[in-house]
């Protein structure tokens, strides 16, 4: 079976990445014919690495993805800057244009039996003839991603043409009873096994592996509850691995507890997170939490506020982890872990107990039984 992932961004490597990555190595092991197609690179930003199993392309090195919109030649009117944001949006759209008519015919020309779109923008560059054979991955929370005028277009766009991949089933419902047909929900993998668990009794440590930000992930209100729990006990201490700005709030708080570090971005998540105890979560909206199902691999609970859609999916609640709705609760179930060693113990069991669905072979036959029609996932 010949596979072709697209993806607009060839040299971003972030969440999307990781999950295809996973995902084509798993398939390629298996027997598959896999190839990732990017449509852009972006100037500066990190390089994917050479040493893998499947064939990787980039359509246009040179242009950054991030182009002139229409809404930006509106903004302009107001800003004096009409003719040169119009211009600017005429050739940044002719260029995309040009990367799509060979997005095109590289398709024509590796005839792949499927295609897997990242990102809904890539749709408009599949030949006609290839939509039914083509899934559209979501990868992000589909309420949150629902507010985008242009992405809602797109699915009403192509429904009916396409396949609809969402990352959990409750995804996969709202996605029904809004109207969208040919639906399909895969969980992402982890990008790590493990056969070790935490010593979460010994570690005494509260962590986190996340972006730092505060829209989506809300980092300034992590901080102040993780300071307001170490203020409760002596002996823990709390880690935050990432990129990305503090705020002035998070700067101070991180200067006034030295028991809060920030260690910076990781390459090993898997060490730092069997040197843990508990994992904090306190994102707005997640599509798919890869902090949570990479700490449930090392038998690391997670106390996170209800982000929607897949968190009941990821989290059992009361039993592999805690989700809550106040900061009372969250600093309520923290400290209860803390002080509860039974409880810690036992959910550090349960929680990699039932991270084995999230394991890559797992997930490997969800997608091949997709692929092959075999039935309902």
């Amino acid at each position: 079976m010949k596979l072709l992932f697209i993806q607009i961004k060839g040299n971003s490597v972030g969440g999307i990445w990781f999950v295809n990555k996973e995902i084509c190595e798993e398939l390629t092991k298996r027997g598959e014919q896999v190839e990732v197609l990017s449509i852009r690179n972006n100037p500066g930003k990190n390089t994917i690495e050479n040493n893998l199993n499947f064939k990787i392309k980039t359509i246009n090195k040179t242009d950054l993805w991030e182009i002139t919109h229409k809404k930006d030649v509106l903004k302009s009117l107001k800003e004096f800057k009409f003719l040169r944001t119009s211009y600017k949006y005429i050739k940044d759209n002719l260029k995309l244009k040009k990367d799509y008519k060979k997005v095109s015919l590289y398709i024509k020309n590796y005839n792949p039996d499927y295609i897997i779109a990242s990102h809904y923008q890539v749709l408009d560059a599949i030949p006609k003839n290839y939509l039914s054979k083509t899934f559209y991955h979501h990868h992000n929370s589909l309420k949150e991603a629902l507010n985008n005028k242009t992405f809602k277009k797109y699915l009403y766009k192509f429904n009916n043409k396409v396949n609809f991949l969402w990352l959990t089933k409750k995804t996969m419902e709202i996605a029904k009873n809004i109207g969208l047909h040919n639906n399909y929900f895969i969980y992402n993998p982890a990008r790590f096994e493990t056969k070790e668990r935490a010593k979460v009794l010994e570690n005494k440590k509260l962590i986190v592996v996340t972006r730092i930000e505060n829209e989506q992930k809300r980092i300034d209100l992590m901080l102040e509850l993780a300071n307001l729990v170490l203020k409760e006990v002596a002996d823990w201490t709390f880690e935050i691995y990432g990129v990305g700005e503090f705020t002035n709030f998070g700067k101070k708080i991180l200067k006034e507890n030295p028991r809060i570090k920030f260690l910076g971005q990781t390459n090993e998540p898997k060490s730092v997170l069997l040197n843990a105890s508990i994992n904090l979560n306190t994102s707005l909206f997640e599509g798919f939490s890869m902090s949570i199902i990479e700490a449930s691999e090392c038998g690391i609970p997670t106390v996170s506020f209800n982000f929607g859609e897949s968190v009941n999916e990821q989290i059992i609640n009361s039993k592999t982890g805690f989700i809550v709705n106040t900061k009372e609760e969250f600093i309520e179930k923290v400290l209860y872990l803390i002080k509860n060693q039974e409880a810690l113990e036992n959910m550090s069991i349960n929680a990699k107990k039932y991270n084995e669905q999230f394991n890559i072979k797992n997930i490997g036959e969800k997608w091949e039984s997709m692929l092959n029609k075999k039935g309902d996932l």
